[in-house]
Parts: structure tokens; sequence; C-alpha cells
């Protein structure tokens, strides 16, 4: 298998310095410990033997993890969710697992590079449907129809999106289901930003109904915990489930006892976490709505729900951008994501958003 390093990973590792503000962080609030566990729960962590954990995860954790889905999902259960770690794990053992040399993969394109890139690692090949900003970043169904050929093997998509902000709908979801089934292709769904539903239309879909479907999700995006590094999968497919547990044997073999157990704790307060780090993205995306509005150069489609956006300069970009970055201000462009132009990804999960918004507005 050949590895190539992830796009934004290598443009990080390029700059000449880190920058104090991310303007295009994907991830929600960072918080601490100490803000979010309390005196006798940070000791309980402490308290926790260094040792092996079970492969599927702790099963106070995943039941925590199923109480996200229970209403979404009555029928599954906690044997049918895999603990790992991240979503970077969970997405490159879903393709490991289902992906031959040959075999094809449609997915949207700008991306996530993980979502484009893998595919080609276990020898499969990668077919974008090219989203456009004049259809709002929206594909249709007839996109993803056209590039299945018999050697397609999966659908994968991401909702809300990165990094446009585009949301799929039930409708939209119910149809690719109906095309997966018809082809016998698995249907692989990054719901990384699935609870950043700021404001409340509703963003989780039921794509587990189809047999072939899976989810991936992570601590790291909504909550805003990507230094506890806890992900999962959840499918109703018995065999993918067996599958991708013995290949974390061969990985990661389990998690860290230490992240575990506060993820459990995490998941105690989950709803909370999740309303207040939403309430933080809504109140920035209006913010840089109003940045928007105020600067003719910039224009794009305002996000419904997740944490990201992806905007247009009418002005060249790398001059905008490294003028940004003087003041100390990072901004990714879109090529990192597969979109060429003059746009650029903006995140709106953190706290200091209207700090590094006010810098780059200076004159």
């Amino acid at each position: 298998m050949q590895f190539r390093a992830m796009k934004h990973h290598d443009f990080y590792e390029s700059l000449p310095r880190r920058a104090r503000y991310n303007l295009s962080d994907a991830c929600g609030a960072t918080a601490t410990l100490q803000d979010i566990l309390s005196a006798d729960e940070i000791a309980a962590v402490a308290s926790v033997p260094l040792i092996y954990g079970s492969v599927e995860g702790r099963d106070d954790l995943r039941s925590g993890i199923y109480n996200l889905y229970q209403k979404l999902y009555p029928e599954l259960g906690v044997d049918h969710i895999t603990v790992l770690s991240g979503t970077e794990e969970g997405l490159f053992s879903i393709m490991a697992c289902v992906l031959e040399p040959g075999d094809e993969v449609i997915g949207m394109l700008p991306c996530y590079p993980s979502l484009s890139d893998l595919p080609a690692c276990f020898g499969a090949v990668f077919k974008s449907v090219e989203l456009k900003s004049e259809n709002c970043w929206q594909p249709s169904i007839e996109d993803f129809s056209a590039l299945i050929t018999e050697r397609t093997k999966a659908i994968v998509i991401n909702s809300p999106h990165n990094p446009t902000g585009m949301l799929l709908d039930q409708d939209f979801v119910d149809s690719l289901i109906a095309l997966c089934g018809q082809h016998g292709l698995y249907l692989i769904s990054d719901d990384v930003f699935a609870f950043s539903d700021f404001s409340e239309i509703g963003c989780q879909f039921n794509v587990l109904k189809y047999e072939k479907a899976i989810l991936a999700n992570v601590l790291s995006k909504t909550f805003g915990l990507p230094g506890v590094r806890i992900g999962w999968v959840m499918t109703g497919n018995e065999e993918l489930t067996k599958s991708i547990r013995h290949l974390k044997t061969y990985n990661s073999i389990c998690q860290s006892q230490l992240d575990e157990q506060v993820a459990c704790f995490v998941m105690q307060k989950a709803d909370a976490i999740i309303k207040r780090n939403n309430e933080v993205v809504r109140q920035n995306i209006e913010l840089f709505d109003s940045f928007v509005a105020t600067n003719d150069y910039l224009s794009w489609h305002k996000p419904e729900a997740g944490m990201l956006g992806l905007v247009h300069s009418s002005e060249p970009l790398k001059p905008l951008l490294d003028l940004w970055f003087e003041k100390d201000v990072l901004v990714l462009p879109g090529k990192l994501f597969g979109i060429e132009g003059n746009y650029f990804r903006v995140g709106f999960g953190k706290t200091d958003f209207p700090e590094a918004l006010a810098r780059i507005s200076a004159d």
C-alpha cells in the first residue's frame, strides 16, 4: 500500500511558523478536563487501571454512544457500535474491509482529503461528483447514478459537508439508499458534524435502515475534544462489524483506558456539551455572515448546519491569505480540499473566532 501525506497536514508543515488563530479549524470549542469534568470525575480518571481494554470498546461507553442514536435506530444497540481511535481509524477500517484492488468509490468533491485519497491506498479508484456553488453545493442523485459501473463498490457521503457546509436531507438519502440497493453498493456516511445542528433543523438521517450502510463519528468535531482519541463506527451489518473488529486487533487493539473513561463522562453530559458548542457555532456564523456582507469581494452560501463554510474571494487568494497570516490568522485554501479557484474554508467552532475575525477586519 502506498500512503501519501494528507494535503492539509502537508500545508501545515510547510508554514514558516504557527499562527495564533486558525480561522479554518474544523473542531468545536476547545475544553480541558477541568472544564467538562468534576473533581470527583477527574479523580476517577486518574484511578483507572492502565491495562488493555476490549476490542469493541467499553460496554458503558458504547451504551452512552448509543443513547445519541436510540430514537433514530431503536432496532439497533451497543453490539452494532465499535469504538476506534478517531474517525480516521474508522474510515480506514471501513475501506480496508470493503475495498479490493480495482474497485471504485464514488464521493463528493471538494471533500475532506481522506475520503478521496484513502481508496487509492487499497488499490481502488475515487470517482468524484463535483459540487458546484451555483447549485448551493447540492448534488443530484443523477450525479451519483451516472458514475456507477460494474466496478463500483461503495458510495461515501458527508453531511453536514466539509468544507462547503452543504446539508443533505432524508429524501436525498432515501434515493441514494435505493440506488445503492439496486447495485449492491456499500453506503459509507461520514457523520462527524451530524450533531452540529445549531439551527435545530435535524441533521441526522436514517442511513442505517440500509443493510450495507455504515456511519462514522467522533468526539473531535461537535464535542470539541480531538485530544480524546475516541471515535466510533455503527452498522447493522454483522459481517462488516466483525471484519472491522478483526482489523482493529492488528491496529490499535483497544483504546486508551483513560480516553474511554473520559468519554464515558462526556456521554453523560452530551446534551449540554452539544448545546453549548452549537451556540458558539451559531453566534460565529452570524458574525461571519455580517463580515461577508460588509466585504464586497467575499461571497458564500451560509450554512444551515455543521461548523464549516466555503467562501469565495473575487480578489486573488494567495495575497489575501498571506496578509491574514501576517496578522497571525491562518486560513486554509480550498485547493487542499479538491476545489480550484479563490475559495477558502472557515470553521466556526472556536470561542476565539471573534478575535481572529477582528484581526483580519482591521485596516
